[in-house]
């Protein structure tokens, strides 16, 4: 059977260079979902909004008989609220191992953000899936799966480039709360009082005692136990956030 299809805005980018034409045919040859027709050209599901069958809107379920037309929306810029929680908090993200820069800018901005070097493709597909989390990466393959149900196909390679990305298709850059989540783990981040027997017992051991002398402001992680104050490196990522919210 024969299918004329036709990708919008940004998502022909995301075909084979000899595919990206305005209306493209494909031959299938046997029944198949409009959502496998359009993920083995290469678009995954995460990153489609709205499909058309003969103009009429249809969920991705829908099987393809033959000769139908097939118009093919990106997911609108900001995202609307299927990649948002439905309380309305913040979103949640997890980074495949190729980000753990990106993991790193994004907790610094305050959005939780799950990351290990040690999870596979299935792991980081089924952590999504339980956790309710945007599963962000560059690898299509991992998007595709079927248990991935909210995820982000990272168009740039510079981790500078990839957080504003996402913050311009979210809409997310009004809601950021910076220096609020540890860079190591995504913890809550909670100020630290010095006369506290826990700061004296398991803060200041890890505090140079040098800072000690000047600064009287510290904040920990409640899960880890790392312990943060606004040194040198304070004013760099100041600026370095000011850069990202000026775009």
């Amino acid at each position: 059977m024969t299918v004329h299809i036709l990708f919008n805005g940004d998502l022909p980018e995301l075909l084979p260079l000899k595919k990206r034409k305005k209306n493209l045919t494909v031959k299938c040859v046997c029944k198949r979902s409009v959502k496998d027709l359009i993920q083995s050209l290469g678009v995954p599901h995460t990153e489609v909004g709205e499909i058309l069958v003969n103009n009429q809107k249809v969920d991705s379920s829908y099987v393809l008989l033959g000769g139908e037309k097939v118009e093919v929306f990106p997911v609108p810029v900001p995202a609307e609220s299927h990649l948002q929680p439905s309380n309305n908090d913040p979103p949640r993200f997890i980074c495949d191992v190729h980000l753990w820069k990106l993991a790193r800018r994004l907790r610094l901005l305050g959005f939780d953000t799950w990351f290990d070097q040690r999870w596979d493709d299935e792991e980081l597909a089924d952590i999504a899936h339980r956790e309710k989390l945007i599963l962000l990466t560059r690898d299509r393959g991992l998007l595709k799966r079927n248990k991935v149900e909210q995820g982000l196909l990272i168009r740039n390679t510079d981790p500078e480039k990839q957080v504003i990305e996402i913050l311009q298709r979210l809409g997310i850059g009004k809601i950021v709360n910076p220096f609020t989540r540890c860079l190591l783990c995504s913890g809550i981040l909670e100020p630290a009082a010095r006369e506290d027997q826990f700061f004296q017992k398991k803060l200041k051991p890890q505090i140079p005692a040098k800072v000690l002398e000047w600064c009287s402001e510290f904040h920990f992680c409640v899960s880890c136990e790392k312990v943060f104050w606004k040194g040198s490196h304070y004013k760099k990522l100041t600026r370095l956030i000011k850069k990202y919210l000026a775009v």
